[in-house]
């Protein structure tokens, strides 16, 4: 659905910056948007049982222009962004793979491997039935390289304690 979403976006900023040419205004410049969080996990299609979110968690360099087009875009299918996306914790190496290259943006996403130990770190309450499930199917090497970066003891999940 992001890829739509990230499609349409495009398709508004292009006819914004038309309209802001023809005005002798300023366009809005190029951004990047870097989709986190449940929304993220959700796009990368694990096997895992996941709740839609109807907000969207995504770091970005966008104006409040660009903002309020993208919000305005997402209002469309039923979401919103999630205006304290900036204060998501992210582990440093976090990986985005590019998923839309556009006229005037490029989207990311998170990888989920990533967004999983920000989940595990951040929200463990919140989110141990989406980690033991993840367990339970494999975690990837990534995940517990990252897991053994961050010192995280996954025995808890693995027991049940």
């Amino acid at each position: 659905m992001i890829d739509k979403i990230f499609k349409e976006l495009d398709r508004e900023v292009a006819a914004t910056n038309r309209e802001l040419r023809e005005q002798s205004s300023l366009e809005i410049p190029r951004f990047f948007i870097k989709i986190l969080g449940q929304t993220a996990l959700i796009e990368a299609k694990l096997d895992l049982t996941l709740f839609a979110t109807l907000d969207v968690d995504a770091y970005a360099n966008f104006s409040s222009y660009a903002k309020a087009l993208f919000s305005k875009v997402l209002q469309k299918h039923g979401l919103f962004y999630d205006e304290l996306s900036n204060e998501i914790w992210m582990p440093q190496e976090t990986e985005y793979l590019l998923m839309f290259k556009g006229q005037s943006f490029d989207g990311y996403i998170a990888k989920p491997e990533f967004v999983l130990v920000s989940k595990l770190l951040k929200a463990r309450d919140r989110n141990r039935n989406i980690i033991i499930e993840y367990l339970a199917k494999g975690p990837s090497a990534l995940f517990l390289k990252l897991c053994k970066a961050y010192k995280v003891n996954l025995e808890e999940f693995v027991k049940g304690e």
